[in-house]
């Protein structure tokens, strides 16, 4: 594997990796309002 291909392999991990950061972010906050609106649900 060349320099270059290495480069460009940790890049699209990278870009990986922000993604899966943003798709829990995502998930955690869809948690966090399912739980208020159970909470509001049973008050």
């Amino acid at each position: 594997m060349s320099e270059n291909e290495y480069l460009e392999l940790k890049q699209k991990v990278e870009q990986h990796e922000n993604t899966i950061v943003q798709l829990l972010e995502i998930i955690a906050q869809t948690n966090q309002r399912l739980s208020e609106l159970k909470i509001v649900r049973h008050v």
